[in-house]
C-alpha cells in the first residue's frame, strides 16, 4: 500500500472540546500534540493479528480536541511495515463481539417476577547514536523509522526535527530501546499555517516479525488522563491476557469465538478474543500486554436480557385472572350462604 495513503489521513483529530487538559500518550504509543493545543487521547481500539511468526497491529485512536501540529509514536519489536488500515475494521469487530440479546416476555400482572434486566457473562548502553532507518517527506507529513539505544539521543533527534517531546518520553522509551525495539514516528501538520488537525483517526497498520503476541503499552505511563483500550486478538486459538500492563487492573473478556465470515480474520488466524480495560491511573502501567494460548478454545459471548411485556397475552392474562378471582369470590359467597341457611 502506498505511503501517501498512510499520511493522507493518519491522524485527523476529533471535534473541538473546550477546556480539555493537554495530554500526549495513548494506551499503546504516544500522541505528541503541540503545546498550544487542547487535545488529548482517552483510548483506542486495536486489532492484533498473529500467525505464529508475524504480528500485525491495526490501531485507531480516540482523540478529543484540535492541534495545529502533532505526532504519533509507537515502539515495535522489529522492523515495521507501515500502511493505512481499513476504515471499517472496528465497526465490523464491534458488530461481531456485541452482546447477544435475549428477549424475555412477561405478562402483567406477573411482570418482573423471576427475571432481571441487564448484562451477564456466560476477564541504555552509552555511545549509541540514532539510526534513521527510513524517512519520507510527503507534503506536510513525515514517516520515520528510528533505532538506537540512547533515549536522550532519540528524544534529541525528535526535538531537533520538530517533534514535541514531553519530559517523560525519554524515560518511557528507554526500556524499548534497551530491548532493541524500533520506534515508528509520524509527524503531521496542516497544509496551511492557519489550519488545524481535526476529525477522527483512521486505522493505522503496522506489521513486523514476532515470536509472541505483544501489544505495546509502556509509553502510556506518561498519560495524564484516564485511558481505555480494547484489544481484539486474532490468532489460531483463544488467548489469555497473561501479561498485564498494570497487574492490579484485570481486563474484561468481551468475546471469544471462531469467526469465518469477516475479511479482517483470514486463514488460520480466525479465532477472535476481545478484551477491554480502563486505566484510571496510567502512571501505574509498567509493562506491555502479552497474550498466550488459552487452555481451551471455549467460546464466550456476553448476554443482555431485555424484558418485554406482551400486550395481547397480558390482556388475556388480566381477563383470566379477573374471572378466576370472581369465581373464587362467588364460591366463597355461596359457601357462606349455604352455611347460614336454616335446616
Amino acid at each position: 500500500m502506498k505511503l501517501w495513503r498512510l499520511v493522507a489521513g493518519v491522524l485527523g483529530f476529533a471535534a473541538v472540546v473546550v477546556g480539555v487538559t493537554p495530554a500526549w500518550a495513548c494506551a499503546c504509543g504516544g500522541y505528541l500534540a503541540d503545546a498550544a493545543s487542547r487535545a488529548r487521547v482517552f483510548g483506542e481500539n486495536a486489532l492484533v493479528r498473529f500467525d505464529g511468526q508475524r504480528e500485525e497491529i491495526v490501531l485507531s485512536m480516540a482523540v478529543q480536541g484540535v492541534s495545529k501540529k502533532a505526532a504519533w509514536i509507537m515502539p515495535v519489536p522489529s522492523a515495521a511495515e507501515v500502511s493505512l488500515g481499513d476504515q471499517d475494521t472496528f465497526y465490523h469487530l464491534e458488530t461481531v463481539t456485541a452482546p447477544k440479546v435475549v428477549l424475555r416476555k412477561t405478562y402483567w400482572p406477573f411482570r418482573g417476577l423471576g427475571s432481571r434486566d441487564g448484562a451477564s457473562a456466560g476477564a541504555p548502553p552509552p555511545g549509541s547514536a540514532v539510526d534513521v532507518r527510513q524517512q519520507m517527506t510527503l507534503g506536510p507529513f513525515q514517516v520515520v523509522r528510528l533505532g538506537g539505544t540512547s533515549a536522550s539521543a532519540v528524544t534529541d533527534w525528535l526535538r531537533t526535527n520538530g517533534y514535541v517531546v514531553p519530559a517523560t518520553l525519554g524515560t518511557n522509551l528507554t526500556p524499548y530501546l534497551i530491548e532493541k525495539w524500533e520506534i515508528v514516528a509520524v509527524k503531521l501538520a496542516p497544509k496551511s499555517a492557519t489550519g488545524q488537525l481535526s476529525g477522527a483517526t483512521p486505522p493505522l497498520q503496522l506489521s513486523f516479525a514476532s515470536s509472541r503476541i505483544v501489544y505495546p503499552m509502556r509509553l502510556s505511563k506518561g498519560a495524564t488522563s484516564e485511558q481505555t483500550v480494547t484489544v481484539y486478538v486474532a490468532s489460531e486459538h483463544r488467548v489469555d491476557a497473561s501479561q498485564l500492563p498494570d497487574p492490579a487492573v484485570q481486563p474484561e473478556l468481551l468475546y471469544a469465538g471462531r469467526v469465518t465470515d469477516r475479511p479482517e480474520l483470514t486463514g488460520s488466524s480466525n479465532f477472535l478474543t476481545a478484551y477491554s480495560v480502563t486505566y484510571t491511573d496510567p502512571s501505574r502501567i509498567t509493562n506491555d500486554f502479552g497474550f498466550t494460548r488459552a487452555p481451551t478454545d471455549d467460546a464466550f459471548q456476553r448476554t443482555t436480557y431485555i424484558t418485554e411485556n406482551d400486550g395481547l397475552l397480558s390482556t388475556i392474562a388480566v381477563v383470566f385472572a379477573g374471572l378466576l378471582l370472581l369465581g373464587l369470590l362467588a364460591a366463597l359467597i355461596a359457601r357462606t350462604l349455604v352455611g347460614r341457611s336454616p335446616r
